[in-house]
């Protein structure tokens, strides 16, 4: 997968990946033959309803817990995955990432939908008409 060709050594020990859906927000760690290593939600953390998606604050909270129990990333390289982040989210949180971890690697997904080439359905507005009385 992410491998170099001298000395056969691995370029990225392990793989954050940061996934935000509409009712939760998911962080899991795993190796890079994809074996889960950790896994948070904002849930274990007694995030509730909004709190669980607000975009930086659930992020940050979680990756807290996550740095305080594993040492290990600031001496292995790590490439880091965001899916569905706003952009200006991304960066505050790779900003406050960058300074505990050794990130090597980082890529950003966004899973928008869409509707294609086809035009937005039109909003119908009601045509009031008002009555005179005589």
């Amino acid at each position: 997968m992410y491998f170099s060709f001298v000395n056969n050594q691995k370029l990225l020990s392990y793989v954050i990946n940061i996934n935000l859906s509409l009712t939760n927000t998911l962080i899991n760690v795993n190796d890079v033959n994809g074996n889960p290593k950790f896994f948070y939600s904002a849930g274990m953390f007694n995030l509730q309803k909004k709190q669980k998606t607000r975009q930086p604050k659930a992020i940050i909270t979680i990756l807290r817990a996550l740095l305080l129990k594993s040492k290990f990333f600031k001496t292995k390289p790590v490439a880091v995955h965001f899916n569905n982040l706003f952009f200006k989210h991304q960066s505050y949180v790779f900003k406050k990432l960058k300074r505990k971890i050794f990130a090597k690697l980082v890529i950003s997904y966004l899973y928008k939908a869409h509707n294609g080439c086809r035009l937005r359905k039109k909003k119908r507005i009601k045509i009031r008409t008002r009555t005179r009385k005589l």
